[in-house]
């Protein structure tokens, strides 16, 4: 993975080899932001520094996606979120983390580009009930 430009966050985070606290908090007040933009952008962020998560770090980033997703408004923010997921089934820091709460999106939010992700996560869904 190429290193982020040097004025961003992720490049700290980079730097420092694995997610200190303060930036991982930080991020997940992101996920939890009122701003469609902020959460977004904090979900895209995911695939910048997944490979320095914790095991503990991941699940409950993992967790914390799983349970926001039924909630998003945001057909972008979902889309993201849904992404996020993606990253961290892709580096293998998915185990332990409840998919079952993407069972409750509901059907008029899931549109085809949400669909290659639901169809990833069906059996990891139907799992968790």
């Amino acid at each position: 993975m190429a290193q982020p430009p040097s004025n961003t966050i992720s490049a700290l985070i980079w730097k420092a080899g694995h997610m200190e606290s303060k930036y991982y908090v930080d991020f997940l007040r992101d996920l939890l932001s009122l701003d469609e933009a902020v959460r977004t952008e904090a979900s895209n962020r995911v695939q910048e520094f997944v490979h320095l998560l914790s095991g503990a770090q991941a699940r409950v980033v993992g967790d914390l996606i799983a349970m926001l997703a039924p909630r998003e408004d945001s057909r972008v923010a979902l889309e993201a979120l849904l992404h996020a997921l993606s990253d961290l089934d892709g580096c293998g820091k998915l185990d332990g983390v409840d998919l079952s709460p993407l069972g409750k999106i509901p059907e008029s939010m899931i549109h085809v580009e949400h669909r290659v992700y639901m169809d990833a996560f069906a059996e990891d869904m139907a799992g968790g009930e």
